[in-house]
């Protein structure tokens, strides 16, 4: 009797790399007498990725148009009850359940493959975009991620900034993620602030770190400063002369 071992837990690809869609059938097999059809079910759409026939010949692999150059057997492996699928160049859309059906004679199973497709994007880059009262508006930005990634201000210790941030994250072209955040640093506070972005499922993060000069934040006005001394002035040379206020 054949049966499955089924996987332990989903399968994570990296966007742009390949990745192993384990399907092991626990005693060795007659290729000849095999089938294997793996099919795709994802959020937006469902189809077939490739079949194997091995009374098909001399073509017992087909593969799905949309998948054409994407996928192979391990096809020396099957003997030994590998039916494992090998998807290349792995995309945002890959992400989904993957489904193994197995035929052999009177005997029919199959298992479902979880693939979780993530990506870490560029470091952070920085920009100040003026004053907002006495303080400075800063934005962080980095592109790349997948699923859409968290994004946190540190201080100079590593701990979490007190400065509320406005935050979002908007998904291109390809269906990466693009981040982006903003605080405003007030004069007085830790002038040393990082922008840590990280992807939840890999659990890896890129960090950029910025240190902020005082020369940067908004100094009293010089003409208030002047009236403030013409004013002290007037008010000495007032009492001078004799005068009450």
């Amino acid at each position: 009797q054949y049966n499955i071992i089924p996987p332990d837990n989903p399968v994570i690809g990296i966007i742009g790399n390949s990745a192993v869609l384990p399907c092991q059938i626990h005693v060795q097999i007659n290729p000849d007498k095999l089938s294997v059809q793996w099919s795709f079910s994802g959020a937006s759409r469902g189809s077939v990725v490739a079949t194997y026939s091995g009374n098909n010949q001399p073509t017992p692999v087909q593969k799905h148009q949309e998948y054409q150059g994407r996928t192979d057997f391990f096809l020396m492996e099957f003997q030994r009850g590998n039916v494992s699928l090998l998807l290349t160049n792995i995309q945002p859309s890959d992400k989904g359940k993957y489904i193994c059906s197995v035929f052999a004679e009177s005997w029919y199973e199959k298992v479902v493959v979880d693939l979780e497709v993530a990506a870490v994007g560029d470091e952070s880059s920085f920009s100040l975009h003026g004053h907002v009262g006495n303080g400075i508006r800063i934005s962080c930005r980095s592109q790349g991620w997948f699923p859409a990634p968290t994004l946190n201000w540190l201080d100079s210790r590593g701990q979490e900034r007190p400065e509320p941030a406005i935050t979002w994250s908007t998904p291109g072209a390809s269906g990466v993620f693009s981040i982006q955040s903003s605080v405003i640093l007030e004069p007085g506070s830790d002038r040393e602030l990082s922008c840590r972005v990280t992807n939840d499922l890999l659990k890896a993060s890129r960090r950029s770190r910025l240190r902020i000069s005082g020369s940067f934040f908004p100094s009293t006005d010089p003409w208030m400063v002047v009236s403030l001394g013409i004013l002290v002035l007037d008010l000495g040379v007032l009492g001078a002369m004799g005068f009450k206020l």
